[in-house]
């Protein structure tokens, strides 16, 4: 299943600043681009330095050559000036750095107000601030969201974003704001918008960080008795957008650096998504488990969901049943175009949903 890295016209070894670290793509993003040749600096904040540390260790092990080595550790802040970084810091970073990915987001859609714009909008506006002071950047890569449509139905085009939509939540509201952000930026500098919809394990280790979104009911599914059918909210009769995170890292990358991409938005996503229940039935043969019989109108799960007690703990889910219910269709004609002549293909839910059942049963046992 494994697919080689797709290598864009104009790829060559990179100097790379990568935000967004522990973010789970935003480790997979990171090994990518070492295991390409590239050599790799990580924002991190202070809490996550030691862990940062480990991880860029390890990549070092497994890529370095002798006592070169490819990943580097700075502690800093997307939400300060110069992003937290000492003078000296900036100016080699400033000299050196030729392609950025900013991941750095809060995805928990638990959480509102505040803290999320900070993070989401102005996390963004310092970046592109201090982007404006590289040398030789050849491209920023800003990591957006398909969900950016918001409460839209029908075909989401790749140009559009501000149409009038209305958000669910937080999260939505503020990644289309930070995207309007990287618009007004590209007359200044050179941006490439990627956006991925829901992100599921690794299609080559089944791998993934939290298990939220639809792992919700993945995990009720091949964890349940035998005999048992787990209900599904909703007929699940609209397409459910996912992709594996391998793939939505190779694509990013590949898209990044080609030249065809500047000024540009990209949406890296299954050109034939499953429906809800054909997903969900795809988990209960993978873990063998019977398939979903029993549907609840997706109204009443959501009302459930917001009596007293639950709170914060459900927004998680409500705005994953809202994902689930919504017959939306994101076109990705321009992604499409330019992904071909790469090779790289977004694999099938069928060739890798056995993957994830498995990694999924290894660690909630």
């Amino acid at each position: 299943m494994s697919q080689p890295r797709p290598v864009a016209s104009d790829d060559a070894s990179r100097k790379v600043l990568v935000t967004g670290f522990p973010i789970f793509l935003a480790r997979r993003l990171i090994r990518e681009l070492v295991a390409g040749g590239d050599e790799v600096w990580i924002l991190t904040r202070d809490k996550f330095h030691p862990e940062a540390d480990q991880f860029a260790a390890r990549l070092n092990a497994e890529f370095g050559a002798g006592t070169t080595q490819r990943v580097h550790c700075l502690v800093g802040d997307i939400l300060c000036i110069d992003l937290g970084l000492t003078g000296d810091q900036v100016r080699a970073l400033h000299d050196e750095i030729e392609e950025v990915h900013h991941m750095a987001a809060i995805q928990y859609l638990g959480l509102e107000g505040a803290k999320m714009r900070a993070v989401n909008i102005d996390g963004l506006r310092e970046v592109l601030e201090f982007c404006l002071g590289i040398r030789r950047l050849r491209r920023l890569c800003h990591w957006s969201t398909a969900f950016v449509a918001g409460a839209r139905s029908g075909t989401v085009h790749e140009h559009e974003l501000m149409v009038g939509q209305r958000f669910r939540n937080g999260y939505e509201e503020t990644k289309a704001a930070a995207e309007v952000l990287a618009r007004h930026a590209m007359d200044k500098l050179p941006i490439t918008v990627v956006r991925p919809p829901i992100i599921v394990g690794d299609a080559e280790s089944g791998e993934i960080q939290r298990f939220d979104g639809p792992y919700l009911l993945m995990n009720a599914i091949v964890n349940a008795p035998a005999n048992v059918a787990v209900p599904l909210p909703g007929r699940g009769r609209y397409p459910l957008h996912v992709v594996p995170a391998d793939y939505a890292v190779r694509a990013g990358c590949y898209l990044a650096r080609h030249p065809a991409t500047e000024s540009g938005t990209f949406h890296l996503v299954d050109p034939h998504p499953l429906t809800a229940r054909q997903f969900f039935d795809a988990v209960a043969d993978a873990a063998g488990r019977p398939r979903p019989q029993v549907f609840l109108p997706g109204g009443f799960a959501r009302a459930v969901l917001k009596l007293p007690g639950l709170g914060r703990l459900a927004r998680q889910e409500r705005t994953f049943l809202e994902w689930f219910d919504t017959d939306i269709r994101f076109d990705n004609r321009e992604a499409a175009r330019l992904l071909d002549a790469s090779g790289l293909t977004c694999p099938p839910v069928p060739a890798y949903v056995d993957v994830l059942v498995r990694f999924l049963r290894e660690f909630t046992r």
